[in-house]
């Protein structure tokens, strides 16, 4: 575990003890869309405390939470913290895909690239921005972490669910799974601790999770490893023609679940996993930023990277300080690359929205943006986007601070896998639809 780490949990712990006394009361903010009355409010845990999670949202709903222990480890004391919790969908079928990708690698572990390694021929988007070679036809290049890994174009971006041992059957309460095939999103997210551990009905083997067999899909799972824990089982495991593969790339764990009659697609997946310095949209894989460094470029450019011609792409880059790795990542190009550039300089030339008040000194950051620009051309030019805690909130250029707004920060995040997963509730007001 890290010094920051061990940090992070002994504030939480002090936190908690602090908070055992506190009343918590409901409290309303304006809808992110403008329209008027209080949000829905879900999440009626009680006696629960609240903990942080490593599961992504799919949809949002506001929720807000004052006071609860592992919350105020995030926000500090006092804090309103706007939580994405996700809702179910109705559809209970499954699914798995039936895709083709990537040569397969004959099932051997997957090999790291040397930093100096040249990159292959033939890379997925010109310019040098990446050393992945070009996907299989109908396959997509994944990043999670500095992980690398093609899955058939149709699989998306989604939640994990947040609660799959309290899943009692389709479309219940915490039914958050996933109805197509998908990459897991990377999170600290916030979950309640419930007393729902009622698995032992689950009729398959351990290894598989939580999930109702009814609602399994097709997924590819990346986590770090955790000090702390028992380390991960590895190896291949059938239920029912469903496969599921888990290997190790370095630090981290890639699981992999397929379907009936697509082991292929397994062995592909695994056959494709890589480490990498850049993603496909030119995104750096390790975070430019040390844990607790201040949301901002470090060195002023000569000119602002919003200056200048309309931009070609926009690399979204999301990272999580604490692995110092990036988390997620999308491109938008053309027109919307233009709009979104042009909505951050038309903001105001300052920090905000802000709330100090609502924050303990010296929080850390556990998630940021930056929006890597690309002109044709030209090397990209950084804009750090800071939305976490409770000042200092903006876009950073290396010279001015352009306010978030509503023009400019929904773009940012209107796609997974570059979500918000917990921030104050006036930036979840600008920056959420």
């Amino acid at each position: 575990m890290s010094d920051f780490e061990r940090e992070e949990r002994a504030f939480r712990a002090a936190l908690a003890r602090a908070a055992d006394d506190f009343e918590p009361r409901e409290l309303a903010i304006p809808r992110a869309s403008g329209a008027s009355g209080a949000p829905d409010v879900s999440g009626d845990a009680e006696g629960s405390e609240q903990t942080e999670g490593k599961t992504p949202v799919r949809r949002r709903t506001t929720w807000i939470l004052a006071a609860a222990a592992a919350v105020l480890a995030v926000v500090g004391l006092g804090g309103i913290v706007a939580n994405l919790q996700p809702t179910g969908s109705g559809d209970e079928s499954t699914a798995a895909s039936d895709a083709s990708g990537a040569e397969d690698s004959a099932g051997n572990a997957p090999k790291a690239l040397d930093a100096d390694e040249a990159a292959p021929e033939g890379t997925y988007i010109n310019r040098s921005r990446t050393d992945l070679p070009a996907p299989a036809d109908g396959n997509r290049w994944a990043v999670r972490y500095d992980i690398a890994f093609q899955v058939p174009q149709e699989w998306a971006d989604a939640t994990a669910p947040v609660l799959p041992e309290c899943i009692a059957k389709p479309g219940d309460r915490w039914d958050t799974v996933p109805r197509t095939p998908y990459v897991a999103n990377i999170t600290n997210q916030p979950v309640p601790a419930i007393a729902c551990n009622e698995t032992e009905d689950r009729d398959f083997p351990a290894v598989f999770g939580k999930v109702p067999f009814a609602l399994w899909q097709p997924y590819v799972l990346v986590e770090k490893r955790d000090a702390n824990a028992p380390e991960p089982e590895t190896g291949s495991w059938e239920h029912e023609g469903w496969l599921l593969t888990r290997v190790q790339v370095e630090e981290a764990y890639v699981t992999i679940l397929t379907g009936p009659g697509d082991d292929q697609v397994n062995d592909e997946i695994k056959g494709s996993l890589r480490t990498t310095p850049k993603d496909p949209y030119g995104c750096e894989t390790a975070s430019p930023l040390a844990a607790g460094d201040p949301v901002r470029p470090q060195t002023e450019p000569s000119s602002s990277p919003l200056e200048g011609d309309a931009p070609e792409s926009i690399a979204i880059c999301e990272y999580e300080p604490s692995s110092a790795s990036l988390t997620g990542s999308r491109e938008i190009t053309g027109s919307d690359a233009s709009s979104l550039v042009e909505a951050i300089r038309d903001a105001p030339a300052r920090s905000g929205p802000n709330t100090p008040q609502n924050c303990a000194e010296g929080q850390p950051v556990t998630a940021y943006v930056i929006l890597r620009i690309f002109r044709d051309g030209g090397e990209p030019g950084d804009v750090y986007v800071n939305y976490e805690n409770c000042a200092d909130h903006g876009f950073y250029d290396g010279i001015t601070v352009h306010e978030l707004t509503q023009a400019a920060c929904r773009p940012v995040f209107a796609e997974e896998p570059v979500t918000i997963y917990s921030a104050q509730g006036d930036v979840a007001n600008v920056c959420l639809s």
